[in-house]
């Protein structure tokens, strides 16, 4: 299911995506001249806060969004450091074999169904000792809010996410060769202060081909304007050689 969308709507929103990104940038501990892919970089916000630590470095950005592709060219427009690319992320990335020093993506591989395939070209364009940090929707994310769009018989108006857990995303880094460091899921729920931000953050973020009166359904089922997400944070390693795999 392809999703249209609004890059000035989506951030005017509080996202709690903001706070994953900040997480993601900060923990990568940038050196301040690697190149950096950001996988699904969106409209370029957390490659903004990357590129604040990156005076000599610089950013690939991918993404398979013409409009937030768009919007990310806006923002880095007269930038020599920042590339913005369209992508498939579980297709071969425009981004040379061992390239880079760094991956890092914030709310994009539970977008891809075989998320098997996006690892398997974070292992090819990083270069040995490169590393690689994301953030995903994990095992368990939102199970309330899903309960509550079966309630309302909208299932089948929603992505084909795929939430992975611990074990599988361990399995999928040591299959393509890289070294797990941290994996884990974190409960990060986020809750909301009015009802109309509720409902315009549900329209623009999560349930966006739903009616607004099945959002609005769903938000009074939910009954706390709450987003139940559970985040896969996940630190990796591509070995130096062979032999330290």
């Amino acid at each position: 299911m392809t999703i249209s969308w609004d890059p000035d709507r989506y951030e005017a929103l509080p996202l709690p995506h903001e706070e994953w990104g900040q997480r993601v940038v900060n923990k990568m501990e940038l050196n301040g001249n690697e190149i950096l892919v950001d996988a699904g970089c969106g409209s370029g916000r957390d490659a903004a806060l990357a590129l604040s630590r990156l005076p000599r470095g610089s950013i690939i950005g991918l993404d398979s969004s013409p409009t937030m592709r768009a919007a990310c060219e806006r923002r880095f427009i007269g930038s020599a450091q920042v590339k913005i690319c369209a992508a498939d992320l579980m297709e071969t990335w425009p981004v040379e074999t061992e390239s880079v020093d760094a991956v890092m993506s914030v709310a994009a591989f539970h977008w891809l169904g075989r998320p098997e395939r996006a690892w398997e070209q974070v292992a090819r364009v990083l270069k040995p000792g490169g590393r690689v940090r994301i953030d995903a929707g994990g095992e368990g994310n939102i199970e309330r809010l899903l309960a509550a769009v079966d309630a309302v018989s909208a299932g089948d108006l929603l992505p084909l996410w795929h939430y992975a857990g611990v074990d599988e995303t361990i399995g999928h880094l040591r299959c393509v060769g890289l070294t797990p460091i941290e994996v884990n899921l974190r409960i990060a729920p986020a809750v909301f202060q009015t009802d109309v931000i509720y409902l315009d953050y549900l329209k623009n973020v999560v349930l966006h081909r739903l009616s607004d009166e099945q959002r609005t359904q769903v938000a009074r089922t939910m009954g706390d304007r709450c987003v139940d997400y559970v985040r896969l944070e996940v630190f990796a390693a591509k070995p130096h050689s062979a032999a330290s795999k």
